[in-house]
């Protein structure tokens, strides 16, 4: 009964604060971004070595999420190199070159760095805009971060532009980046994604 919520969720805080939201949303139908991250991301909403936190007001509100990938029991030679992000089909009103160019930049990092039998990766984590920077983000976080620590984990993330120093701040280091040159979608400047990595804590 969450998946719709959440959802909009993802919706709102992606429109209040990303770059290259409009650009590739913005000619789309209303509601279109609700329907394909609820069908993308929350069908189911939990599945095996998944994890999705919810962060809930008192009054019932989901206003965060965070959506923990969790080392695999094994895996099979089909799902070898899976991960990093899949492309979407065609949606009217969509700019998928930039939406795919943005969603998969990561697709090689993920299958040349991340152990899914030992790493963990942050998938998603979102507040909601009128709740941000009340340390909401920063609880979510904290469940990874602990479970990383008890199980001796990296953690792996794609970091969106704005969300970076969230990350820096929270033990997360850049690997790689991916400028993409939104100029060529009709938009102004550089959307500089990040590949992270939040090491294994050594031991005092």
């Amino acid at each position: 009964p969450d998946a719709p919520t959440l959802a909009s969720l993802t919706t709102s805080s992606f429109a209040s604060s990303d770059a290259a939201y409009p650009l590739i949303w913005g000619s789309a139908a209303p509601g279109t971004h609700d329907a394909a991250s609820l069908n993308g991301l929350f069908s189911p909403v939990q599945k095996a070595d998944r994890v999705t936190l919810k962060a809930v007001l008192a009054s019932g509100e989901i206003v965060g999420l965070a959506t923990w990938n969790m080392p695999k029991e094994s895996v099979s030679p089909g799902e070898v190199g899976g991960g990093g992000g899949e492309g979407l089909p065609v949606i009217e009103g969509v700019d998928m070159g930039l939406w795919n160019e943005t969603a998969i930049c990561f697709k090689g990092c993920y299958e040349r760095d991340v152990d899914v039998l030992k790493d963990i990766s942050l998938s998603l984590l979102f507040v909601h805009p009128e709740y941000q920077r009340q340390g909401i983000g920063s609880m979510l976080l904290d469940w990874g971060l602990k479970k990383a620590d008890e199980m001796k984990a990296r953690i792996w993330l794609a970091s969106t532009p704005q969300a970076v120093s969230t990350y820096e701040r929270n033990g997360w280091r850049v690997v790689e980046r991916y400028d993409v040159m939104l100029e060529k979608y009709g938009g102004h400047g550089v959307y500089s994604r990040a590949w992270m990595v939040r090491e294994i804590p050594t031991a005092a």
